[in-house]
């Protein structure tokens, strides 16, 4: 019989506390969130959408930028700078010229405060590129640049819903505070359960599988130890030298009830020790 010291799964360890509750906390605030959103920028996205279905026509950027304001809040009040991307294009539908100035719904008079986002909007639509137009089969003076629901027209909602989320952080912040408290008096008591373990001896630490190991455990340790086998070190004499308990474990009652540990087995005590076992 051959044992290979592997140390313990941790299954007969403390019972795991379910994380389900802050799960679904923090599900709870991104639907609020996605909401929030969803609600402010409903007749935006709703116009956006609808253009899924517009008719394909070709076109031209006559200019395109971003443009600026600057802004501040009354006499103590902050000051600010909003960007908002910008683009004018020409197309032909049955023969007649329309000019546009929409590049979709949801950036129509809309000002951000990252000059990146606004910039990133306009990558594709440069002064003198020829374009795709989406126009309105019902209504040809009415086009946009970027069709349905893309990441790009998405931008404007998705910048303004991320300040929105951070701002609602130090509410879920103080529910994990919370959970963890809980958590660590499980018994609802008002004491931790690490104040309630059993006290280890001094110099001692907890070792492997949850194992009291230093030099204040007794030398009979491993007469009472019930975890896995002990991953052997080394050999002295008629000992084991092992990683858990006060360090040590004589070889006969070692590989009575483990087996021969895993790389050792070739001295003699360890052969009579084993001889003995099968007996």
């Amino acid at each position: 019989m051959v044992s290979t010291g592997r140390r313990g799964t941790g299954e007969g360890g403390p019972e795991t506390k379910s994380s389900l509750p802050l799960i679904a906390f923090t599900a709870a605030l991104l639907v609020v969130g996605c909401t929030i959103s969803y609600v402010l920028f409903w007749e935006e996205l709703s116009s956006q959408m609808e253009t899924d279905d517009w008719t394909e026509v070709q076109g031209a950027i006559i200019s395109s930028g971003v443009g600026s304001d600057y802004s501040c809040d009354g006499e103590e009040g902050g000051c600010s700078t909003t960007y908002q991307p910008f683009a004018e294009y020409r197309y032909d539908v049955d023969g007649e010229s329309y000019e546009g100035s929409r590049i979709s719904y949801t950036w129509a008079n809309t000002h951000i405060g990252f000059r990146s986002l606004a910039e990133s909007v306009i990558d594709d639509f440069q002064e003198g590129d020829e374009i795709t137009v989406y126009v309105d089969p019902d209504d040809h003076g009415e086009s946009v640049l970027i069709q349905g629901l893309e990441l790009k027209s998405l931008s404007f909602p998705i910048a303004v819903l991320v300040p929105l989320v951070l701002a609602i952080q130090p509410i879920e912040i103080t529910y994990m505070v919370r959970f963890a408290r809980r958590f660590g008096d499980a018994d609802g008591d008002g004491e931790s359960s690490t104040a309630k373990s059993r006290p280890h001896g001094e110099g001692n630490w907890v070792g492997p599988d949850g194992t009291e190991s230093g030099p204040g455990v007794p030398e009979d340790w491993y007469l009472t130890y019930d975890g896995p086998a002990p991953i052997v070190e080394e050999i002295y004499d008629e000992n084991y030298a092992v990683d858990r308990g006060n360090g040590a474990i004589p070889v006969d009652f070692y590989i009575k009830k483990w087996g021969v540990p895993e790389g050792f087995g070739k001295t003699s005590n360890e052969k009579n020790a084993t001889r003995r076992s099968r007996k």
